[in-house]
C-alpha cells in the first residue's frame, strides 16, 4: 500500500476534526455542565495535539534551502499558537470557577483564519518543498500522534 505523503490532504482531515468537536462544544456550552465540561476536554485535548503535531513533527523536520524565505511563515505560526493556548488557558479557567465562557464566537472566527493561513500558506508551502522521504518521515510522525 502506497501511503500518501501530502502533508495538506493529512492536516485538512485533522482541521476537520477539531471544527466538529468545536460545533460540538458550541453546541455543549449551554448544556450541564459535565456534559460541557466532557466536551470541553475532547476538543482541548485533539486542538492541543494538532498544535504539539505542527511544532514538533513539522518544524523540526524543516530546514529550508533559503532560510530568510523560508522561515518566514514560522513566526506568524508560533504566534497564532500561542494566542489559541493563551485562549484554551482561560477557557479552563472559566471551567474551573463554573463561568461561562467568554467569547466562543470570536474564538472560532479566529481558528477559521488561522486553519485558512495554515491550509493556504503553510500547508502547500511544505508539500512543494520537502522531499519524498521528510513528508513520509513528518506523515509517519503526524499519524503516530493523531
Amino acid at each position: 500500500m502506497n501511503e500518501s505523503t501530502n502533508i495538506l490532504e493529512l492536516m485538512v482531515k485533522d482541521h476537520c476534526k477539531i471544527e466538529q468537536l468545536l460545533d460540538e462544544l458550541e453546541v455543549n456550552v449551554e448544556k450541564e455542565y459535565p456534559t460541557m465540561i466532557k466536551s470541553f476536554n475532547k476538543f482541548e485535548w485533539n486542538l492541543e495535539k494538532h498544535i504539539f503535531v505542527e511544532e514538533k513533527a513539522i518544524f523540526t523536520s524543516y530546514n529550508p534551502g533559503d532560510v530568510i524565505e523560508g522561515y518566514k511563515m514560522l513566526p506568524e505560526l508560533t504566534k497564532q499558537h500561542n494566542v489559541i493556548l493563551n485562549k484554551l488557558d482561560l477557557m479552563r479557567k472559566d471551567i474551573q470557577n463554573k463561568r461561562k465562557f467568554t467569547d466562543i464566537y470570536g474564538f472560532k472566527e479566529f481558528l477559521i483564519k488561522h486553519k485558512n493561513f495554515e491550509e493556504q500558506s503553510v500547508y502547500p508551502m511544505l508539500d512543494q518543498v520537502l522531499d519524498e522521504e521528510e513528508k513520509k518521515y513528518i506523515v509517519e510522525r503526524i499519524n503516530e500522534i493523531i
